[in-house]
């Protein structure tokens, strides 16, 4: 099993195009890529980098808020307020792959890999 250092540039873009579809709205879309999947655990698995490439980006965000370091010619309201917009947003989509995972496989997405990309529960899925 890979952690997220140690994917490769395809993977993370593959993970990157499924969670975009997400964020579309498109759920049909994403209902055929849960069905295009070799298997739940690979399914489970983007899930689970993409989350911890989230959490990192916002924990780092936050950091350089608190530390007064912002981009060009903006302020710390508006700073705050686009960190806090974007995690509303990748939350809102977390949130759609869990419920698409659980209505195909009748499980949690966390029974086969927690949020923080390593495995907690094997079911035998290969």
């Amino acid at each position: 099993m890979k952690n997220n250092e140690n994917l490769t540039s395809e993977e993370k873009e593959i993970f990157k195009n499924w969670m975009d579809k997400v964020e579309a709205g498109e759920v049909t879309q994403l209902q055929d890529l849960i069905e295009n999947c070799n298997n739940a655990f690979q399914f489970a698995k983007t899930h689970s980098i993409y989350l911890v490439d989230w959490e990192k980006t916002k924990k780092q965000s936050v950091e350089k808020l608190n530390n007064g370091i912002l981009p060009p010619d903006i302020s710390a309201n508006l700073y705050r307020t686009i960190i806090d917009a974007t995690d509303e947003v990748i939350q809102k989509k977390l949130g759609i792959v869990r419920s698409a995972f659980e209505k195909k496989f009748g499980e949690s997405i966390y029974n086969y890999l927690g949020p923080d990309g390593k495995t907690k529960v094997f079911f035998g899925l290969f």
